[in-house]
């Protein structure tokens, strides 16, 4: 294997082994994320957008990360507007890269209006939020605590927002639902209203997914007993609704862990891992193998049985390439410690977790639905502060499934003295299953003198790139993968 050894600049280095080259960003502003903290990315031909979310105070709380194609960060700001008073009040709901644009999802509940109005901030180059902002569309309500709700999603094309808004529901009648689909400019190209009929019940929203066609697909979490399963109610761009249990048809295997993700033909997947039925079970949750469901046939789910049962296995991304998609998981568990204090100490201390991130899981597809292969990539991990280092990033690069993680430095190079450190590897697997050789970079990011550590939860997929935050106590800055 051989080493290309480039000047480094001022700004940033530059390595290639293999097919990987990795490069730093030549900058790093002040960010520290809270713990266990919600992601989402977007990448443009201009510029990556990493958002980082928490909850705090009845508040949601975006942080916007901003890196240009050279790996540099143009802002780092948090996203938020004034909450109102009472009888008024704002509400953030997502934040969305439109084509280019930074836009903020507001909601607004006025009590003296009746009504409930979806409105959208623009985000300037610097990170900051418009005072106000166009009204997308509004809905009635009598109460403020039954006011309806906005529901946002961004198409794979990345150039149309579809916008759901379920209306204050009415006991026993079938809820309602106004839609919305605009362009990047904001500009209306189709709304409507829909309800499923003969469905009574509420519909408690868990995820809201768009096709570029137009499709909606609402999804909602179910119980069988004490599993839980996906319910898809979808509203096809023709007009027509439909309710569909994605329910395993074996009746002793149900869902463990699931992920979701719209392909590109514009259908809804939805894939996973099985457990076996049982009435009672003690210790580590065994997968007995993977399920997959596609929107297309809404009648069947597939089932792959494992050749021996694996533990604890969560599913984290789906990706799409070619002939081929991947189902991206790991072996994690979270896991509560005792609490020891005493008294009223014991009533005001903070819940304190484990986390256990071991064998990364990786199963192909082929577009058919069929299993090609699947194959486990071992590493073991025990934190109990936050756990973003001991994530993965996953994309495509060079044809081949990309997966970005932080390995034990002691599995690669020769130093007893600095066996654990954390040491960024990249890893690819083709089309046909085949994995080459994981690549570090222990040199390159300089992983013993560094305060930084590659945080690989936040990562944005560009094309044939992967560019991931790397954080120390009070900054960061880009780690790009190509």
């Amino acid at each position: 294997m051989k080493y290309l050894l480039l000047i480094l600049t001022a700004f940033t280095s530059l390595h290639v082994l293999g097919q990987v080259k990795v490069s730093q960003g030549g900058n790093s502003p002040q960010f520290s994320p809270s713990k266990q903290p919600g992601f989402n990315s977007f990448s443009t031909d201009e510029a990556d957008y990493f958002v980082v979310k928490r909850y705090e105070n009845f508040e949601r709380i975006n942080t916007l990360i901003v890196s240009d194609k050279t790996g540099n960060i143009i802002s780092s700001k948090e996203a938020r507007v004034n909450m109102g008073l009472v009888n008024n009040t704002f509400d953030v709901k997502d934040l969305l890269v439109v084509g280019k644009t930074p836009m903020l999802f507001v909601e607004n509940h006025n009590k003296a209006d009746g009504k409930n109005t979806l409105s959208v901030r623009h985000i300037d180059k610097a990170g900051n939020v418009s005072a106000s902002g166009p009204n997308i569309a509004s809905i009635d309500f009598l109460k403020m605590s039954n006011a309806g709700e906005w529901y946002v999603s961004l198409t794979p094309d990345k150039k149309h927002v579809a916008l759901i808004g379920k209306v204050a529901a009415e006991k026993n009648v079938p809820e309602v639902f106004k839609f919305f689909i605009l362009d990047e400019q904001l500009k209306e190209i189709n709304k409507g209203q829909f309800s499923f009929a003969g469905n009574p019940k509420p519909i408690s929203i868990s995820n809201f997914l768009a096709s570029d066609k137009g499709d909606l697909y609402i999804v909602s979490e179910e119980f069988d007993k004490s599993y839980k399963f996906p319910m898809l109610y979808k509203y096809s761009a023709d007009g027509q609704t439909s309710i569909i249990p994605v329910m395993v048809a074996d009746p002793g295997l149900k869902n463990l862990s699931y992920t979701l993700r719209v392909n590109p033909a514009g259908n809804l997947i939805i894939a996973g891992y099985l457990q076996k039925k049982s009435s009672f079970s003690m210790g580590d949750v065994k997968s007995a193998g993977t399920w997959l469901f596609n929107s297309e046939k809404p009648s069947e789910v597939k089932t792959f049985n494992f050749e021996q049962a694996i533990t604890n296995l969560t599913a984290r991304n789906i990706l799409f390439n070619g002939d081929t998609f991947y189902l991206v998981g790991e072996q994690y568990k979270s896991e509560k410690q005792p609490n020891t204090a005493t008294g009223m100490a014991r009533l005001n201390a903070p819940d304190v977790f484990d986390y256990f991130h071991e064998d990364i899981m990786v199963t192909g597809y082929g577009t058919d639905g069929i299993k090609k292969f699947e194959m486990p990539v071992s590493r073991r991990w025990k934190t109990t502060a936050t756990d973003p280092q001991f994530m993965i990033a996953s994309g495509i690069i060079n044809g081949k499934l990309a997966l970005v993680y932080n390995d034990l430095h002691g599995k690669y190079v020769d130093d007893r003295r600095n066996k654990d450190l954390l040491l960024p590897v990249a890893l690819l697997i083709t089309n046909d299953g085949l994995m080459e050789a994981p690549v570090h970079f222990a040199k390159e990011l300089d992983v013993k003198l560094s305060s930084y550590v590659l945080s690989p939860q936040f990562f944005s997929a560009a094309q044939d790139k992967l560019i991931v935050l790397s954080l120390n106590s009070q900054a960061v800055k880009t780690i790009t993968f190509q």
